[in-house]
């Protein structure tokens, strides 16, 4: 197998890890700043909730695609048929979406750092779904679709979790 096919099948096999991981985690810890901060209206709350949320979710989604990999590979051997070979090992992918996840994570979470509350929920908002409109127009150029479509989709369905979190939060008010 020489270099070009080599590339082009760990490109194939990365977007599923790829994708869970940061679409997840940046539409998870996005809803969970966005709750909080209309919930209480404090940058610590904020920081503690998204921090918390995005180490979690990024270990859980780590260890959902290890053992999702590895029940694949298992279901394969017990029809007699080869695993699957555009997908990664079960601890490369587990590896992969961890890893993803916890960046994407930290993308909503960045703007408090540097930022009056007011102004980082506004930032966060503005990162994380230009973050995911990106990782769905690449998603959907390696995968034969349409870039547009798929930034947009997975800015919808960001968007619905965001505003869930928010309803919880103006709600639930605490401050």
């Amino acid at each position: 197998m020489n270099i070009s096919i080599s590339s082009r099948v760990l490109q194939q096999a990365t977007v599923r890890e790829i994708l869970m991981g940061t679409q997840d985690n940046l539409t998870n810890v996005l809803a969970v700043v966005l709750g909080v901060t209309i919930g209480t209206g404090r940058a610590d709350f904020v920081a503690l909730a998204g921090l918390s949320a995005g180490i979690a979710e990024s270990v859980s989604m780590g260890g959902v695609l290890y053992n999702a990999t590895r029940a694949e590979q298992q279901m394969a051997a017990q029809e007699g048929r080869v695993a699957d070979a555009s997908r990664l090992s079960p601890a490369f992918s587990g590896a992969v979406t961890f890893a993803s996840s916890l960046v994407a994570g930290m993308v909503p979470l960045a703007p408090f750092a540097l930022l009056p509350v007011s102004s980082a929920i506004v930032a966060s908002m503005v990162l994380s779904l230009t973050g995911l409109f990106a990782l769905g127009s690449v998603t959907g150029r390696v995968a034969g679709g349409t870039w547009l479509a798929e930034g947009l989709r997975l800015v919808a369905v960001a968007g619905i979790a965001a505003l869930a979190a928010a309803l919880v939060g103006s709600t639930l008010h605490v401050a």
